[in-house]
């Protein structure tokens, strides 16, 4: 369980070596019951999430896998990908995450954190340019609670186009402004991290 809602794992096999994994989701926000389906388009080398409401596809995600990819990898790719777009539904914002970018935007993606000892988590963020993962781009964030503010410390994408910053957890909700910088282009996108404390 995470959000508040139930994530279903379901795998289906290839062939004898491999099998294929994805994500079913109901959630409800806003009124609304929404059904998010994410699975690995293998031969196309895609991830595809859906955005389904009524049994209406209202639109879909998708996004190209890195070449060269394990099994683990892309199960925890399209994990990550399913959270992201279960949390824009939450949000509100779901119509921004189906609206695919072109070939000169940028596009920041909160993967999750991970919770690395009692008082701290590891953010994780992936960038994109073009739909496609972007290594070597630069990434800054602040962050905000009712009490107090501050500034994470500049890192860059990987090979995977996917950067980490630790936090300081703090009880309740923690704004998040995020910045990724490629070449001359810039996007600044705004998440929300709970903590389970609160």
């Amino acid at each position: 369980m995470f959000f508040g809602y139930m994530e279903v794992d379901f795998a289906t096999e290839r062939n004898s070596a491999k099998m294929i994994f994805g994500f079913n989701t109901d959630i409800r926000a806003q009124g609304t019951v929404y059904h998010v389906q994410t699975e690995v388009r293998e031969h196309e080398q895609w991830l595809e999430s859906q955005v389904f409401v009524s049994g209406r596809c209202i639109g879909k995600r998708s996004t190209p896998l890195p070449p060269e990819s394990g099994e683990q990898a892309i199960q925890e790719l399209a994990r990550a990908q399913h959270r992201w777009v279960l949390e824009a539904v939450r949000e509100g914002f779901v119509d921004e995450v189906l609206n695919p970018e072109t070939i000169e935007d940028l596009a920041v993606q909160f993967l999750g954190s991970v919770r690395v000892s009692d008082e701290g988590v590891l953010l994780r963020f992936r960038v994109l340019s073009g739909g496609y993962v972007a290594p070597s781009a630069e990434v800054a964030a602040c962050w905000k609670t009712p009490a107090a503010s501050g500034v994470l410390k500049n890192t860059f994408t990987n090979e995977a186009g996917v950067a980490e910053m630790p936090l300081a957890l703090a009880d309740g909700t923690t704004e998040l402004e995020v910045r990724a910088r490629l070449e001359n282009r810039e996007i600044v996108r705004r998440f929300l991290v709970k903590s389970g404390r609160a």
